[in-house]
């Protein structure tokens, strides 16, 4: 304990000694005075006490569910079960919000949950709250690309997408569609180049086929591939590392 924790245990403890020394010495008022002191300090000191074993139950409580997470992954990925560990913990994410308390009510719950469908005990069933696929809108958000330059810009702001392109004014695509397992992005465009209809269909979260269908001719016009950009690692950065002279 803390020279400060050591002095206000010193003075918590010194108001009820005063008050048993004063009941043989001191006049009534300062026995009442001490008395009243010695009561409020005892409360207090029982009440400080009581929340903090209750604190560390749950900080022991927490560090064990967590162990016993860590565990589970540790074991069930050297066991090959990667992609079910992943499935779980992104169940796991998208339930859990973490709050200024530290101890979360449904924590321990959790936990037990994830392990247990980790380890195969507990099926993953389909469509619930721990199937929670891959992509999702946010995986579209971004800046795209292809080898020539052109590019996409798609921002999630609002309840519709706000998707942009590349041009001498930049065209602001219009009615916008997602699939139900957001694989396919579609929006149209009706501006200085022509009516176009865009279908874009992800690979992975970091490529799309970018198809553009003429609704006059009714046909494909092209096809090509984009992808998303992303910022450079540490370590990629360094492998083509310039020293300033």
């Amino acid at each position: 304990m803390s020279p400060l924790g050591l002095l206000f245990v010193g003075i918590i403890l010194s108001v009820p000694i005063g008050w048993l020394i004063s009941e043989f010495r001191a006049k009534d008022p300062l026995r009442i005075l001490l008395g009243v002191f010695a009561i409020a300090a005892t409360t207090f000191f029982v009440s400080s006490l009581a929340c903090f074993f209750t604190h560390m139950s749950y900080n022991q409580e927490f560090g064990y569910s967590t162990k016993d997470l860590i565990e589970t992954s540790l074991k069930q990925i050297e066991d090959g079960h990667q992609d079910r560990v992943v499935k779980v913990w992104r169940g796991l994410n998208d339930q859990y919000d973490p709050t200024y308390e530290t101890h979360h009510p449904a924590y321990s719950d959790l936990v037990t949950e994830a392990a247990a469908r980790m380890r195969g005990e507990t099926p993953i069933a389909p469509h619930s709250r721990w199937d929670v696929p891959v992509l999702g809108r946010q995986t579209w958000v971004g800046h795209w690309e292809d080898d020539t330059g052109y590019w996409i810009v798609i921002n999630d702001v609002g309840r519709e997408m706000d998707i942009r392109r590349s041009g001498d004014r930049p065209t602001r695509m219009q009615t916008v569609s997602l699939s139900e397992d957001f694989r396919v992005l579609m929006f149209e465009e009706d501006g200085p180049y022509g009516h176009w209809l865009h279908t874009l269909t992800l690979k992975n979260k970091y490529e799309a086929t970018h198809q553009w269908f003429d609704p006059e001719k009714k046909a494909v016009w092209r096809t090509e591939q984009i992808n998303k950009l992303r910022k450079a690692t540490d370590e990629e950065k360094q492998m083509t590392q310039q020293a300033v002279p």
